[in-house]
């Protein structure tokens, strides 16, 4: 059963019909026009920027990290204006009649509602991204319009963070350490509010053997045990401010099941650390060692731990045994 729609999801569509409403007063040629633009001028900006980086790298004096950004910024913003010219020729062309047509601006509604989705997939981006108060960062996660647009949000974020990532710290929108690393990422934060999630836990227990009867594989088996142990690492890691499968003391996961009486001849860890349950999942997926682990065929059982920390996300393990 679906949570009620809160304030963020009635946001949201307030931004796709107000967008659609837009699309009604400018019309489809503008609309259309318009629309054509920008994503003219972003594609432009895209394939452009590295070269104007190199340009500006080599007769600005010191632009350090922001050479990217800014390169992507004067091409996106120099492309539009010069399209703004070519486009107001051709409405300037168009007669009084056909923008003021019943059709036109109906038609209208069409770019306009693809303008509002793309808005609203960005504020979603935004809500997610931004730490403003716990009591947005859980309406925005507990959002069931926000939910549909947070992987069109994420693949807007991984396309934009190779430019700006060196400029600005990465939000924490999805966070992973490869399995078996020495890797000790410092959050910016700590926190002890936090709460267990067990209805993602069986949640994500049915994306990880879904993704293994994909591959042909038999499914696993919840475990107790490790469940346990994934719980106590998650809130470690929340507690004091880290994100590794190393703890400061050093114990690595197969340190941390001995300690709790855990017997195994094979076994495996994944983490994240992500605003919503699909993106943890995607983000696992999405990497080679990670994924290695949920489909590895010697693993019989599995034991998740996820602990919702707010506005800081949901902190996640999965510890795995044969």
């Amino acid at each position: 059963m679906h949570a009620p729609m809160n304030w963020v999801d009635a946001l949201l569509i307030a931004v796709v019909l107000l967008a659609i409403w837009a699309g009604w007063n400018r019309g489809f040629l503008a609309g259309s026009l318009g629309l054509f633009g920008w994503i003219a001028s972003v594609c432009f900006g895209f394939v452009f920027y590295p070269f104007l980086a190199k340009i500006i790298e080599r007769y600005v004096p010191s632009p350090g990290v922001w050479s990217a950004p800014l390169s992507l910024i004067i091409a996106i913003t120099a492309t539009r204006l010069l399209l703004s010219f070519i486009i107001d020729a051709i409405l300037s062309a168009a007669s009084v009649r056909v923008h003021r047509s019943a059709i036109n601006h109906a038609a209208g509604m069409i770019p306009g509602f693809i303008n509002g989705l793309i808005l609203a997939s960005i504020l979603s981006a935004l809500l997610f991204s931004l730490s403003i108060s716990k009591d947005v960062a859980d309406a925005a996660r507990s959002s069931i319009v926000a939910d549909n647009f947070v992987m069109p949000a994420e693949w807007l974020n991984e396309k934009l963070s190779p430019v700006f990532d060196k400029a600005v710290n990465r939000s924490m929108n999805k966070l992973t350490v490869e399995p078996e690393s020495n890797e000790i990422v410092k959050l910016p934060f700590k926190t002890s509010d936090f709460i267990e999630r067990s209805d993602l836990e069986a949640k994500m227990l049915e994306m990880v053997n879904k993704e293994r009867r994909k591959a042909g594989l038999p499914s696993l088996a919840a475990d107790s045990a490790l469940r346990k142990v994934a719980l106590a690492h998650s809130a470690d890691m929340f507690k004091r401010g880290y994100f590794a499968h190393l703890t400061p003391e050093g114990a690595n996961p197969f340190d941390r099941m001995r300690e709790a009486n855990v017997h195994f001849t094979l076994a495996g860890e994944n983490l994240a650390l992500a605003q919503t349950l699909s993106l943890a999942h995607e983000g696992l997926m999405n990497s080679e060692g990670h994924r290695e682990n949920i489909l590895r065929p010697g693993f019989g059982r599995i034991g998740i731990g996820i602990l919702d920390g707010g506005r800081y996300g949901i902190m996640v393990s999965q510890e795995f045994r044969n």
